[in-house]
C-alpha cells in the first residue's frame, strides 16, 4: 500500500488477492471507496469481497482473453456499472475500453501504463502502476516462470518478458496464477548451482505447507531466480549445452523443456 492523490478522506491504495476458480488469482485494488479489480475469472468473489467492504468498483482490468481471467467481467460490468479496459480483441466484446502497449489511463486517481506483451496470446497487456510499484502480469510472467506461447512465438515472449523488465527493481509482480513451486523445480533442473533458486524454493515450500499465497514477487527476485529471465545466465547456458546460442534460441529450449516439465 502507499498514499496516493486525487480522492478526499482516505488516498491509501490497499492490493488485496482474491482466489478464484482453482488456481488463479484475481487482484482487486481499493482506496477505501472506490475500487478496481484485475481479472476476474469468476465474479460472485469479487461482488462479494467489494459488498462485505462497502466498495463502489469503477473498473475492471482484463489482460487477456481467456477465461479463467475474464468470465467475470462482464456480470461485473453490468452489475457494477463500471468501465472494462482490455486489449483490443473481439474476443472480449464487453470491453469498452481498449488498450494497446504504450497507453495511459488513470485508475482510481493513479496513473497505469500498458504494455503490450503478446506471446501467450497475441494481444495480452500488462498494467503497470509507476507510484505504487505494481505490475499485473497476468499470463505473461509469472513467478519464477513465464506464460506457455500459445499465440506467439519465442522471439515475441522474449521480448514481452524484457519489456516487464523495465521498470523499477522494487515493483511488485502480481501475476494470475499459483505455479511459483512447480516453476522453481524446473527452475532447478536448469541452473542447479543458483543458489538462490534453492533457497526461493524453500521459502515457497514453506509458504505452500502453511496456505500462504506466493505471490507477488518482485523484478528484482525474478531477475535472480526465473531462469526464463536469465538466459545470458552462464551457468543455465552450460547446463543447457547451449553457450553460443541465441538468448532467443535459450529461451525456446527453456520453454519446450517447460512444456514437458
Amino acid at each position: 500500500m502507499r498514499a496516493g492523490s486525487g480522492w478526499e478522506g482516505a488516498t491509501e491504495i490497499a492490493i488485496v488477492l482474491v482466489p478464484v476458480l482453482s488456481n488463479n488469482y484475481a487482484w482487486i485494488l481499493h482506496n477505501g471507496k472506490f475500487a478496481a479489480v484485475v481479472d476476474p475469472g469468476d465474479a460472485e468473489p469479487v461482488t462479494r469481497f467489494v459488498n462485505r467492504a462497502g466498495l463502489t468498483l469503477t473498473h475492471v482490468l482484463v489482460t487477456h482473453h481467456h477465461a479463467d481471467h475474464c468470465a467475470g467481467a462482464e456480470e461485473l460490468k453490468n452489475a457494477h456499472q463500471c468501465a472494462v479496459i482490455g486489449p483490443d480483441d473481439i474476443r472480449i466484446p464487453y470491453v469498452n475500453d481498449a488498450v494497446r502497449d504504450g497507453d495511459k489511463r488513470s485508475v482510481l486517481s493513479e496513473r497505469l501504463e500498458v504494455i503490450g506483451t503478446p506471446g501467450h496470446t497475441s494481444t495480452h497487456v500488462v498494467y503497470h502502476f509507476p507510484s505504487l510499484r505494481a505490475m499485473f502480469t497476468g499470463d505473461t510472467l509469472f513467478c519464477a516462470g513465464c506464460g506457455r506461447m500459445l499465440e506467439g512465438t519465442p522471439a515475441e515472449m522474449l521480448l514481452s518478458l524484457i519489456r516487464c523488465m523495465c521498470v523499477d527493481d522494487n515493483t511488485s509482480v502480481y501475476c494470475g496464477h499459483e505455479y511459483t513451486e512447480e516453476n522453481l523445480l524446473f527452475a532447478t533442473t536448469v541452473e542447479p548451482e543458483n543458489k538462490e533458486v534453492w533457497q526461493r524454493l524453500a521459502d515457497v515450500k514453506y509458504m505452500q505447507r502453511r496456505g500462504m499465497p506466493t505471490v507477488p514477487s518482485t523484478i528484482a527476485v525474478e531477475r535472480a531466480t526465473n531462469p526464463f529471465l536469465r538466459t545470458g545466465s552462464p551457468g543455465l547456458r552450460k547446463k543447457l549445452g547451449m553457450e553460443s546460442a541465441s538468448g532467443i534460441e535459450v529461451f525456446a529450449e527453456l520453454r519446450r523443456r517447460k512444456d514437458s516439465f
